[in-house]
């Protein structure tokens, strides 16, 4: 039988994280996989890749109040 589970190592010990259904003593081998938290990129980072994509009137930075009223 072939079970994944999310655990959490605490120095000598996996604890789960998710429930898993095992009676108390039984002896299972474990592979580990490292789940690395993902990178978020820098909020500059994020703005840079979006400056310049959409389009707009020229005026649009110094009216917006216009444009963002609907009428």
């Amino acid at each position: 039988m072939i079970k994944t589970i999310r655990a959490h190592f605490t120095g000598s010990v996996f604890e789960p994280i998710d429930k898993i259904d095992l009676k108390d003593g039984t002896d299972v081998i474990l592979s580990i996989i490292i789940n690395e938290p993902e990178k978020s990129e820098d909020l500059w980072a994020v703005l840079d890749k979006y400056t310049g994509i959409i389009e707009g009137p020229p005026d649009w930075s110094s009216e917006h109040n216009k444009y963002s009223v609907s009428e």
